[in-house]
């Protein structure tokens, strides 16, 4: 952290700091994720989930854009933005999907699978820090009932975020499932795939 501040405040660009191998953004404690402009119900339930680990064919479930895609998966490209960390300004430029693998019928899902990936120029130029991916389960009207938020990721990666996978749940409610990326704090993406009867 200290050499991305003394730096930062030498007047070096963030495309300089990443030359230099500055890796981690450390977030002192956790970061609240923002939730306005999300239709919530009267009583949301919020639940910290790790996740289950990851294998190689999981990771290949959620490459972007995949056209071979199995089961309800869709990818949403990530819109350009900026933010900063520690008086470094990180851009993100477009060319970055998140891509979300539901497995299941109906209320009863086997499980899910989301990951970041990029293509072309963005592979090398994104960097994403403190990032937490998370599930919101919405009822029929649209009010989310349930967040399941993943673990707060405060290392930077290039090109992508670590993928992020849940096991078996049935839902109360049919409506929707939604993935969300989280990018210090502030939603960037949103997937979202309908569950029905």
């Amino acid at each position: 952290m200290r050499k991305i501040t003394a730096a930062a405040m030498a007047g070096i660009s963030a495309a300089a700091l990443l030359a230099v191998g500055a890796s981690s953004a450390q977030a002192a404690e956790d970061i609240p994720s923002d939730y306005s402009g999300e239709a919530l119900a009267d009583h949301v339930a919020i639940e910290d989930i790790p996740g289950d680990a990851v294998t190689a064919e999981d990771q290949k479930l959620v490459k972007a854009p995949n056209p071979m895609l199995r089961s309800a998966a869709g990818s949403t490209a990530i819109g350009s933005f900026s933010y900063s960390i520690g008086g470094a300004t990180f851009n993100v430029p477009t060319g970055c999907f998140l891509t979300h693998s539901i497995k299941g019928s109906g209320k009863k899902i086997d499980r899910q699978i989301t990951g970041v990936d990029c293509v072309g120029p963005a592979v090398l130029a994104t960097r994403f820090c403190n990032t937490r991916l998370e599930y919101h389960y919405a009822d029929t009207a649209g009010k989310t009932y349930k967040i399941v938020r993943g673990p707060l990721n405060t290392t930077c990666k290039t090109g992508t975020v670590p993928v992020y996978k849940t096991g078996k749940r049935t839902l109360p409610k049919y409506g929707k499932a939604c993935a969300q990326l989280f990018v210090n704090g502030k939603r960037r993406a949103v997937q979202c795939h309908f569950i029905t009867k």
